[in-house]
């Protein structure tokens, strides 16, 4: 089954154009990826908010894209904040670890 990730981001004063760029950084690496199955920005309807849908094979698909993409990732986060993350589907190690005690997260898992 394959794991679905929503996130919500909101970009820090004067940061918009730089997200603008990483996120699109990580859309070209993320296309290349055998794992990862949809990676799509969008922008909300909140200034300097946006939204990203991922899908990935599995979770270990979703880990391998995390560690691929890691200085991206840190890049990104230099200039926005996580507002909140919506998991669906099983999750791995890795991300049970990472969503544990994290405010703004939810998991849902299949019936």
């Amino acid at each position: 089954m394959s794991l679905v990730v929503l996130c919500e981001f909101r970009a820090r004063t004067d940061g918009e154009t730089e997200f603008l760029r990483v996120a699109r950084a990580l859309a070209s690496v993320a296309a290349t990826e055998p794992g990862t199955l949809r990676y799509q920005w969008f922008t909300t309807q909140k200034p300097g908010h946006f939204s990203i849908i991922e899908e990935y094979v599995d979770a270990d698909a979703a880990e391998t894209h995390n560690n691929h993409v890691g200085s991206l990732l840190r890049e990104l986060f230099a200039v926005a904040d996580l507002v909140s993350v919506s998991f669906f589907g099983e999750l791995n190690t890795y991300l049970r670890e990472w969503a544990s005690g994290r405010e703004g997260v939810s998991v849902n898992t299949p019936l």
